[in-house]
């Protein structure tokens, strides 16, 4: 008997497009992968919030310096910047870089982390709160301006609906900042942990006159326009100097 092979008929529709759907995700996952690997995905940023007691100001100062001098030490880390609120003293910002998430938690088990936690409870204003990020969009830095040099740190909070658009606004104001005169570094980074609609943006310029240009600038406008009808909490930017 002479067996007849039947001729392979053309792919359907359906198998087209799902080899065609399956090939633009493998395209996605690799621009995402180039695109973590140009702002350095893997790292992780640490956001420290500290209000301490109005007359242990000097302490805290001094136990900040304490933690950064052993987190400096730490391997992984990529920079800690310490800073104190402009118009309220007493309140506190620890900003850290570090490698990846495995450098961030063996950060968090060093003594100089637990010292930090357990002597804040004599002289805390107000819960520690600590939060981690990781990369939206990070520039290069410019070499700060000693004592003149202005520090911004705005926390937005938003609808889960609007999180997409929130970010996509943060990345368009971070990079049309960087371009403006005296503006240092423009850093927006995104919680690691939910809730995930909790974004940081964290910027410097030389002097406050700089940041006044960039608060009355057009981009700065639009962002604020854009995320204000996305916003679940107040827009909460406030000014900050460094801690030598």
């Amino acid at each position: 008997m002479i067996s007849i092979r039947k001729r392979p008929g053309a792919p359907s529709f359906k198998a087209v497009v799902q080899c065609l759907l399956g090939l633009a995700f493998l395209l996605a996952v690799a621009a995402y992968s180039t695109a973590q690997a140009q702002t350095g995905g893997a790292a992780i940023y640490g956001v420290t919030a500290l209000d301490i007691a109005p007359g242990a100001t000097s302490q805290g100062v001094a136990l900040l310096r304490q933690y950064r001098d052993g987190a400096l030490k730490q391997a992984g880390n990529m920079g800690v910047t310490l800073l104190q609120e402009a118009d309220w003293p007493n309140r506190f910002v620890i900003y850290e870089a570090w490698k990846d998430q495995a450098a961030y938690d063996a950060n968090e088990k060093a003594t100089h982390s637990a010292e930090l936690r357990d002597k804040l409870k004599s002289m805390g204003g107000a819960p520690y709160d600590r939060r981690e990020y990781h990369v939206i969009s990070v520039g290069p830095a410019q070499a700060t301006a000693g004592g003149e040099t202005i520090y911004m740190q705005l926390h937005l909070d938003v609808f889960p609906p609007g999180i997409e658009a929130t970010l996509a606004a943060a990345r368009a104001v971070a990079e049309a900042a960087r371009k403006g005169d005296g503006n240092l570094h423009y850093d927006v980074v995104r919680s690691v942990k939910p809730p995930l609609s909790h974004t940081t943006l964290f910027a410097a310029w030389q002097n406050r006159k700089a940041f006044d240009a960039y608060e009355d600038s057009a981009y700065a406008r639009q962002f604020r326009e854009a995320v204000g009808p996305l916003l679940g909490s107040p827009f909460d930017d406030r000014l900050y100097k460094s801690i030598n």
